[in-house]
Formats: C-alpha cells, structure tokens, sequence
C-alpha cells in the first residue's frame, strides 16, 4: 500500500499528517493521534499554547484536523485538558487528550518567612521560628522572567503539587529567631510548602555543630518578575 506524507503547519502547533489512498476498501476504523513528548505537558506561567502530534491514517487518508483550546488559560497556574480530533475519507472520527500543566517555575529564594526548623533531620527538635532569615523584608521567589513588575500572590496551602515548581538550588541563609543558624543547603517544594534541607553549622552561644536541618517555609510567598 503506498503511503505519502503530508506536512502542515499551524498556528502555534505542528502536525504531522500521515495519508494513506485506497478509496475503494472499507474503513471503519478511526484515525490515530499520537503525541510528540510527555503526557502531562509542563509549561510556566504565561506561555502561549503550542504542540507537537502526530495524525495518522493509513486507509482512506485524513481528511480534516481540529483541536479544543478552550479550557487551556495560561496566565493561571493550573492543571487544563486540550482535545484533538482527527476525520478521514470514510467520516471515522478520532480522538486524543493532552493535559497542560501551567506552573511557577522559580530560580532564588529568598524573604522573611513562618514555618518550622528541625535539627537534626528528620527525628530530632521542631521549633517553630518568626521573621528568621536575616535582611529580605519580603516574602519572594525571584524569577527567570514572566511579566515584567507584575507580583503574582501564591498560597502555597492552596496549590495541587505540581503548579508550583522550584528546581534544587543551593541558598545561604541566616536563621537569628530561637537560635543562630548559618549554613547552605537546597531548595525544593512539594507544592504546600518550601523546605530547605541544610548542614547546621554555628548555633547560639557560638557552638558549633555539624548535624543535618531542614526549615520548612509553610506561609504564603509574593511571586515577583524579577531576576536576582
């Protein structure tokens, strides 16, 4: 059976179209959808919809091509279903999903935060701390670039896990509530809460100590345009 390929190109999507010619043979089976990439699709905040599939027939051929964007909103973090569907020749109709996830992706963290600190990780002392990073009188994550000057509120509690997404970084910080904390460690979000996971270095009275931490920033957090 011969085969050709067709290419088009739309709007902010590319599709490969795959036609097979045989007028004459029955064809009751749908088109096929194939997807370029995972399943659900990661995309940050404010980025346009664009996607990469395939359509394939290898019968009567396809003879038209259509999708349904119309849950996907990009400038809310959120979790959005975009539909395809495929007709041939015959009027056999296929169809596929793809969810899109639009998250947060942020770079530096850094403020003045509520939450916990527990030394040593994970067994040993909770205790909650105020105002404890020294300096940063705000609560932001600096990001790579969204809307320049435009703040986006988050409430971290609110979050479903997967729209908020801040890749392991290593942060210096100095915690000055109940006790003097200096150390690094990484950052990393469950999508409720930021955690730090930290070597204690100095602790009051100037003693020092070598055993491992975690802070846990578990209040909301301003979401702020701007590269540090």
């Amino acid at each position: 059976m011969k085969r050709f390929l067709n290419i088009l190109f739309l709007i902010g999507t590319i599709t490969l179209v795959f036609n097979g010619c045989s007028p004459d043979v029955d064809d009751s089976d749908a088109p096929e959808i194939y997807f370029d990439g995972g399943n659900p699709m990661y995309v940050k905040l404010h980025t346009p919809y664009k996607d990469s599939l395939v359509y394939f027939d290898d019968v009567s051929g396809i003879e038209s091509v259509w999708n349904d964007t119309t849950s996907y909103d990009p400038s809310h973090i959120g979790r959005y279903k975009v539909l395809y569907y495929a007709r041939d020749a015959k009027g056999n109709v296929g169809s596929a999903s793809r969810d899109f996830v639009v998250r947060i992706e942020g770079s530096t963290l850094k403020g003045r935060w509520n939450g916990t600190h527990t030394t040593p990780w994970p067994s040993g002392t909770v205790v909650d701390y105020y105002d404890s990073l020294v300096e940063p009188a705000t609560l932001t994550v600096y990001l790579s670039r969204l809307i320049p000057g435009s703040p986006v509120k988050v409430e971290l509690k609110g979050l479903t896990g997967d729209t908020l997404y801040i890749p392991s970084q290593v942060l210096s910080f100095t915690d000055s509530s109940q006790t003097l904390i200096s150390g690094s460690g990484k950052v990393s979000s469950d999508g409720t809460a930021f955690h730090i996971d930290y070597l204690l270095l100095t602790v009051h009275n100037l003693l020092t100590d070598t055993v491992n931490g975690r802070l846990v920033f578990s209040e909301h957090v301003v979401v702020n345009d701007t590269i540090n």
